[in-house]
Parts: structure tokens; C-alpha cells; sequence
């Protein structure tokens, strides 16, 4: 209880609703009086809070806000670099107290700002940890890149795996592995369907398909359970020459780039 009184009398406390083009703060000062304003989400508008907020008071500020995408993250290193505390409101405890204040799990802007306000009075809080300030941002960044282009080749192995495969050479699929990526690609850029295969003598096929495996163990045996497959397949005897099979190679091109572009990242690292 005494750690509650203190932070109401000695700081200024700013309840900041996160969103993209602007923010709704609630500030309190340290004599109880609440005020609420509109931040643009600019470098002006976060001026103008800070000049509001010291013209009532020169106590030091505490600022909470729930974390919103990255949206907070620049106003929280402008107004760290100010002198500001930044703290982070966590979403489910706004979730939980706004369904105690209010009964009703309906939210708006000026109500979320009450939410955060409340539970900074009661020290649920934690302090805003900024990567940049902290000296870790590149390897936050480098990690996050990594996050997102591994998600795209995974997004692009579900496509080529079921739909394009499943389609059009639906057997193919056992021979790929995820650390064997490049060659099995390389393969369908050549080879996309069963008829493209077939359409060689098995001999013929296994010297053109010969480099385009890469370096393996048992060539000849994987060629030939390729060939097997191929005769057995039950993929739709798309024409080679058309859009279907073009854009097929296209997905597999992307694919490669994007799988080039993950061995990149993962070599920095």
C-alpha cells in the first residue's frame, strides 16, 4: 500500500493506448487530477506531451502502455531518451481487469487508457526493456529476419507439397528431404511432371537426370525408383508447354531464392 501512495505522489503517471497513426493517453498527476489527450505518432506530437505534461508538473514520468505489434516501440524510445520510465501493461492483465471494471469484454481507446492507469496504481507493470537503447538490436533484427523468411519457405514448401505436387506428381514427394531441398527443386525445374519423365527411355532419363541429383551415393537406384514412380503415377497429365507448369516452375524458383536466402542468414549468424 505504501509503494501505491508513492507512486501516485511522486511521479506523473501516463496511460498510453497504442496505435498506429496515434495514441490516447490518460495522464495523472501526482495531486490526482487526470487529463486526456491525443499523441500523434510523430516526433512533434511527442514533444507536445512531454511540454503538456511538465507544465503541470516537474515529477518524474511514468509511462505504461500495452504492447501493440511494434507500434509502441518508437514513442517509448523518444520518451525514454527524454527522461521518461516506460513500462509494459501486460495484455492479459488488461484483458482481466477491464472485464473487473467494467463487466464487459468491450474495449475502446479511452477506456484501454483507464485499463493501463489502473494497473500502473497497482504496480502491475514491468519495465520496457529497448533493444536499441540496450545495444541488442541487430541481433534482435537478425533474429527476427531470420523468423520471417524461415516462415516464408516453409509457406512456400506447403504450397509446392500440396497443391502443385499433390497434382501434378503426387509420388515425388517421398523423395524430398528439408536439409536436400535444392536438388529435388532443381529436379522439377527440369522434370516438373510424370510425362516428362516417361517420355525418355529409362536409360536415356537416368543420364539425362545424372547431374541433376548432385552427388549422391546410389544415383542409379534413386533414378530408377523415380522412373518406376513416374510410371506409376496418378498426377494429371498436364501439357509441359503450359501456364500451369509455368507457374509451377515459378513457385519452385521462388522456393530455391527463398531457401538461398535462409542459408544466407543463417551463415551471418
Amino acid at each position: 500500500m505504501t509503494e501505491h501512495t508513492q507512486t501516485s505522489k511522486d511521479h506523473v503517471l501516463v496511460a498510453l493506448d497504442i496505435a498506429k497513426n496515434s495514441h490516447d493517453a490518460l495522464v495523472q498527476l501526482p495531486n490526482g487530477k487526470r487529463y486526456q489527450v491525443k499523441v500523434p505518432n510523430s516526433h512533434f506530437g511527442y514533444q507536445q506531451l512531454l511540454e503538456r505534461i511538465r507544465t503541470h508538473s516537474d515529477q518524474a514520468i511514468k509511462v505504461g502502455f500495452e504492447p501493440t505489434a511494434d507500434y509502441h516501440r518508437n514513442i517509448a524510445y523518444w520518451l525514454s531518451e527524454a527522461g521518461c520510465h516506460c513500462f509494459l501493461i501486460s495484455s492479459l492483465s488488461c484483458a482481466r481487469a477491464r472485464e473487473m471494471l467494467f463487466q464487459t469484454w468491450d474495449k475502446n481507446d479511452r477506456k484501454d487508457s483507464r485499463v493501463i492507469l489502473y494497473l500502473m496504481e497497482q504496480g502491475l507493470m514491468e519495465p520496457f526493456y529497448d533493444p536499441f537503447r540496450a545495444g541488442t538490436f541487430d541481433i534482435q533484427e537478425l533474429s527476427n529476419t531470420y523468423h520471417q523468411i524461415s516462415m516464408a519457405r516453409t509457406r512456400a514448401m506447403h504450397s509446392l507439397m500440396n497443391h502443385y505436387l499433390s497434382l501434378y506428381f503426387p509420388e515425388m514427394e517421398r523423395f524430398f528431404c528439408t536439409t536436400r531441398s535444392e536438388w529435388f527443386c532443381r529436379f522439377l525445374l527440369k522434370f516438373p511432371t510424370p510425362k516428362s519423365i516417361t517420355r525418355y527411355k529409362e536409360s536415356t532419363f537416368i543420364k539425362r537426370a545424372w547431374d541433376v541429383v548432385g552427388r549422391k551415393v546410389s544415383k542409379t537406384r534413386l533414378l530408377t525408383e523415380i522412373y518406376e514412380a513416374a510410371k506409376q503415377s496418378i498426377g494429371i497429365p498436364v501439357a509441359l508447354d503450359s501456364l500451369a507448369i509455368d507457374t509451377f516452375k515459378l513457385q519452385i524458383q521462388r522456393f530455391l531464392s527463398i531457401d538461398a536466402t535462409t542459408q544466407s542468414v543463417r551463415t551471418n549468424s
